[in-house]
């Protein structure tokens, strides 16, 4: 770590004690990529409040750069072209009038920005508040990324959705509709970004809303801790577990795995696992769409199909 780099430079990356030992290696990225940022910003000297995606490295957030991806096919109001270099530092000012070139920085205008959306930090840095930080990627950010973004600033104990909400409604900015449609999306109780974008994108295929981290009753461990499903459409029996790397590396989890889906599939359940192998394409996503219609359809009697929702559908079903 670097030397210059002090404890109480940047807000400490936690989550919620249930969740302590859940991601340890994406916890240490986060605080590694929070200190790292701390030590450029507070080196660069800037006379300005950070905004942006250098806002949410300050605060230990998923940016947008690193949710990059595949998917948001039916986002009915695509993000803005970012012709800016992924390590370009962002600002903000109050007026048009001073924003100026300066080499790496990238300046945004925020007219109605308020006095206390803004923090500083023992070594001078100024950075937006996590609520502001947000709302100032709005217009940079598809909107799964601003609904992953703002479970993972409730997952973190940043900010809560409902914090997120009452800065929404209180002010003005660019972007407000689409944050105020994404917040129509997203849920609390997400264990990762990963999660978020499964969830969401199965969504958009007409599927009904999943329940998260869905306690099974009647299945437990040997230590009686309940089983869980990482999405769950309980009154089908269905779920999704996302299998990331740990699953497949750790032996021991592998096995807990093996013995809760054998646990769950005597109950009845149909749970599918998935992994980033299933993220990757539309298709893969409508396959894995349509296997779940069809175990509703089995219970159901109507034919399983696979929709083609908007972000403003879902939301209003909400």
């Amino acid at each position: 770590m670097d030397e210059f780099y002090e404890e109480w430079d940047a807000i400490p990356v936690d989550i919620h004690e249930s969740r302590r030992n859940s991601h340890p290696l994406l916890q240490s990225h986060l605080r590694q990529t929070a200190s790292q940022m701390m030590c450029r910003c507070a080196r660069a000297h800037i006379p300005y409040v950070y905004c942006g995606s250098t806002a949410l490295r300050l605060l230990g957030v998923e940016t947008p750069e690193d949710l990059s991806g595949p998917g948001n096919a039916w986002d009915n109001a695509p993000p803005r072209s970012n012709k800016h270099p992924r390590d370009v530092l962002h600002v903000v000012v109050r007026t048009a009038g001073e924003r100026h070139e300066l080499s790496g920085v990238r300046m945004h205008v925020w007219k109605g920005l308020a006095p206390d959306s803004i923090q500083q930090f023992a070594n001078g840095v100024q950075c937006l508040r996590p609520a502001a930080a947000w709302a100032s990627v709005a217009m940079d950010a598809t909107m799964l990324q601003l609904i992953q973004i703002a479970e993972s600033m409730e997952r973190y104990g940043l900010a809560t959705l409902a914090d997120l909400r009452a800065f929404a409604g209180a002010h003005r900015f660019q972007g407000k509709r689409r944050c105020l449609r994404a917040l129509s999306i997203a849920r609390t109780g997400s264990a990762s970004v990963k999660e978020t974008e499964l969830r969401v994108r199965l969504e958009l295929r007409g599927l009904p809303a999943f329940a998260i981290n869905y306690a099974v009753t009647g299945s437990a461990y040997d230590s009686r801790a309940e089983h869980t499903v990482d999405l769950a459409i309980a009154q089908y029996r269905v779920g999704l577990e996302y299998q990331g790397d740990q699953h497949r590396s750790d032996y021991r989890q592998y096995r807990r795995d093996r013995d809760k889906l054998g646990a769950l599939a005597a109950l009845g359940w149909t749970v599918f696992e998935v992994t980033q192998a299933d993220l990757n394409s539309e298709e893969a996503l409508d396959r894995l769409a349509m296997r779940v219609a069809c175990v509703i359809a089995q219970q159901t009697g109507r034919d399983p199909h696979v929709a083609r929702l908007t972000y403003a559908r879902i939301g209003r079903a909400r």
